[in-house]
This record gives structure tokens, C-alpha cells and sequence, in this order.
């Protein structure tokens, strides 16, 4: 159970990883001063919700398995 535990924090390692990049994106994005482009934006936004997505998943997934040990 401990090895799946840390195969766990090792994948929401990654995706607090991906979260960063892509909120580094968004705010680069924002903050350049040009014209914002919606479709790169929405594209941004979408992989950003996806991967929010699987961080809170693998939380729960986590905290399920901490309570059962």
C-alpha cells in the first residue's frame, strides 16, 4: 500500500507540475500586452481544467487510501 502511495504523490507531483505550466501560459498570455488570441486562450484553459481535474482525482484517490491504512 505504501508503494501506491508513492506512486500517487509522484502523479500529483506531475500534475501540480502541468498546472503550473500551463498557469504560466495563461498569465504570460495576459499579461503581454498584445491582443489576447480566444482560441489559445480556450486551448489553455481547457488542458488546465483537465489536468486540475486529474490532480483533484488523485487527491481523492489519496486521501482514500491514507483513511484506509
Amino acid at each position: 500500500m505504501e508503494e501506491q502511495q508513492e506512486n500517487l504523490l509522484k502523479q500529483l507531483e506531475a500534475e501540480g507540475r502541468q498546472i503550473a505550466k500551463y498557469r504560466k501560459l495563461m498569465l504570460d498570455l495576459t499579461h503581454s500586452g498584445k491582443m489576447i488570441d480566444c482560441s489559445k486562450m480556450l486551448r489553455i484553459c481547457n488542458k488546465l481544467n483537465k489536468h486540475i481535474s486529474s490532480f483533484d482525482s488523485i487527491n481523492h484517490q489519496l486521501v482514500e487510501l491514507e483513511a484506509v491504512s
